[in-house]
């Protein structure tokens, strides 16, 4: 029934970290972040889950079809450089032969000389939110 229909691409986004963020910004739209998570101060994607994504989530994406995973948050940063190592080993174990990027949106405020080699290794892009006057 659905054999001559094509299939099209589309993109889930990642917020590994919830709306955990290693900033207090005034106007950030998680104002009422601790009201989302009243059960865990501190949510994260876990191993098991990050597995079970990437996994599903190229399976998912028609063969031909780039698989773009998006990293969000809050702050993704938060997880640390070993989580998003797993992520990238983690698509090579799934996505062999697939075409898979990757893209991170970012406060840059934990970025460093390893996060940044790691980028370029793995041709993350990367978005870089720039806040306004410190006093918000």
């Amino acid at each position: 029934m659905f054999q001559n229909i094509p299939t099209r691409a589309f993109h889930a986004m990642a917020k590994p970290s919830g709306s955990d963020c290693n900033l207090n910004c005034a106007y950030c739209f998680y104002l009422e972040k601790h009201a989302l998570y009243n059960h865990t101060p501190q949510p994260r994607m876990t191993d098991a889950m990050l597995e079970r994504y990437v996994r599903d989530y190229i399976v998912s994406v028609a063969p031909e079809a780039e698989v773009a995973f998006i990293w969000q948050g809050g702050e993704p940063t938060l997880l640390g450089l070993e989580f998003y190592r797993r992520a990238v080993a983690l698509q090579a174990k799934y996505g062999a032969g697939r075409q898979i990027s990757n893209s991170f949106q970012t406060n840059g405020v934990l970025l460093d000389d390893a996060w940044c080699e790691f980028f370029v290794r793995h041709h993350f892009l990367i978005g870089l939110s720039l806040a306004g006057p410190e006093e918000i």
